[in-house]
């Protein structure tokens, strides 16, 4: 490992040392193909946890194929020393299953890109998730396709392929054709799940590690009433009622709103925001077009079904959902037209929305991956004959952003999520999906929302070329 790599590397640790105590569970995921006494990652993850959870997958072999998931212990072992060691010529050495190593050439060595300290993935779900990205040597003759996938079929607990293999011990799907080590920092502190709002009061509060000092902690919010801003503060964790529950502390506070109001919940630790929740009154709607659909689907079960098809869809189910979308779009206050679940307009558009201020968003729907049968190309192409459109109408100062939503979850097309990015792309996901439902009980911003999208777009094309770096 170079000099600037051992710097980016020493930058990362530093930047979570605040609350590093949090972390009772740091797990090894390693994918790799074994030569000897050696483990040749193609893939490998080092998790810090708060939870508790320090369950482990067995190990998988097919072969010299090899999966395992190993618990380190972070008393007998320092995490950074577990980096600098796989990123070494000797590896790291596992009892019983020889040394791991990140492969490197003098051709291809080691590089350890900028620390991403707040990764779109974690931003798009509203916590902070911390990840170190370290890249190896090329990994295309360790795992020669389509051999390596045939391989697995034939193992005793059969894979369909090294992608399913990589997502089902924790590394998410592959990416490019070098080898990636990266560590991941979950969130610290978390809003507390049990936080409401009824009537004027808004009962909220944190949950974190007890090893964190609970005075550092602070519960930070926003009360929105009427679509404004009305009040901001935050309750400081000394003020914050205190309790133990297994191996975490909670600490809950209340703070005085009006009816109807909703308030955004930060949690905050060593003066850096971790987590963002809303929270509202589900029995006073402060969206009025959110009202309306309750009408149609009180329970909301009906949208979660079309929003969440059985798999493989059968019948109807691309049109629900692309008519679940619409629905969401509107009760979060754009004007949306429908044309894709129609036959005679199906080839123009899915779903075309309008902010009040007159941005277009571009709507794509998929049950599946994002570039299936040309999803992601053809969106690309309907975007530009959008903006030559409103360019032909003297229209240039409007924006346009296009948006594909998929009912699979963002692990899952994790491998289409770099074109999505280099074509400006938002991807929505079924996690994204889950937290678009929760702004339906704010006052329907949707100048805001695009405007977050936009943001979300940029973050994303920034952390890709942050991996492009890793991968050169």
């Amino acid at each position: 490992m170079n000099e600037h790599s051992e710097r980016e590397l020493i930058a990362y640790f530093e930047a979570i040392a605040g609350w590093r105590g949090a972390y009772r569970v740091a797990r090894l995921h390693v994918l790799g193909v074994r030569t000897g006494e050696t483990l040749e990652l193609v893939a490998a993850r080092i998790v810090l946890d708060p939870g508790s959870d320090t369950a482990v997958k067995a190990a998988f072999r097919a072969g010299r194929i090899e999966a395992h998931q190993i618990l380190l212990n972070q008393e007998e072992t320092d995490v950074q020393g577990v980096v600098r060691a796989l990123a070494s010529a000797a590896g790291f050495h596992v009892a019983g299953l020889g040394s791991f190593k990140l492969p490197s050439t003098e051709q291809v060595g080691i590089y350890v890109a900028p620390p991403t300290l707040l990764h779109p993935e974690g931003l798009s779900a509203g916590n902070r998730l911390a990840v170190l990205s370290i890249g190896g040597g090329h990994v295309t003759d360790l795992l020669p396709q389509p051999q390596s996938d045939w391989l697995l079929k034939a193992a005793d607990f059969p894979y369909d392929s090294v992608q399913e293999l990589a997502i089902d011990y924790g590394l998410g799907t592959l990416r490019g054709d070098r080898a990636l080590l990266e560590v991941v920092a979950r969130t610290a502190i978390e809003v507390l799940a049990e936080s409401s709002v009824t009537a004027t009061r808004a009962n909220v509060g944190v949950s974190m590690a007890s090893s964190l000092d609970r005075a550092q902690a602070k519960l930070g919010f926003r009360v929105v009433h009427q679509g404004r801003v009305i009040q901001r503060g935050a309750i400081q964790g000394k003020d914050l009622t205190w309790s133990e529950r297994d191996l975490a502390v909670v600490g809950i506070g209340s703070v005085e709103v009006p009816v109807g109001s909703v308030v955004q919940c930060i949690a905050s630790y060593a003066g850096q925001a971790h987590h963002v929740q809303w929270r509202a009154d589900p029995t006073s709607f402060l969206n009025p077009r959110a009202a309306i659909l309750a009408l149609v689907d009180p329970s909301g079960s009906l949208t979660q079904t079309y929003l969440r098809p059985e798999m493989p869809a059968r019948g109807k189910a691309a049109d629900d959902f692309e008519a679940a979308i619409a629905w969401l779009l509107w009760a979060l206050g754009f004007s949306v037209a429908s044309f894709g679940t129609h036959a005679k307009t199906r080839d123009a558009f899915d779903v075309i929305a309008t902010t009040p201020r007159g941005d277009f968003l571009v709507v794509e729907c998929t049950l599946g991956m994002l570039r299936a049968e040309g999803k992601l190309s053809r969106l690309a192409a309907r975007t530009v004959n959008v903006r030559d459109s409103l360019a032909a109408s003297n229209m240039t100062h409007l924006r346009v952003l296009p948006v594909i939503v998929t009912a699979m979850t963002g692990e899952q097309v994790a491998a289409d999520a770099g074109p999505a990015a280099e074509l400006g792309v938002l991807v929505i996901t079924r996690e994204d999906l889950d937290e678009v439902q929760n702004e339906l009980v704010r006052f329907p911003d949707a100048d805001s929302l695009f405007e977050r999208g936009l943001r979300a777009v940029q973050d994303r094309q920034s952390a890709r070329k942050a991996q492009d770096g890793a991968d050169r």
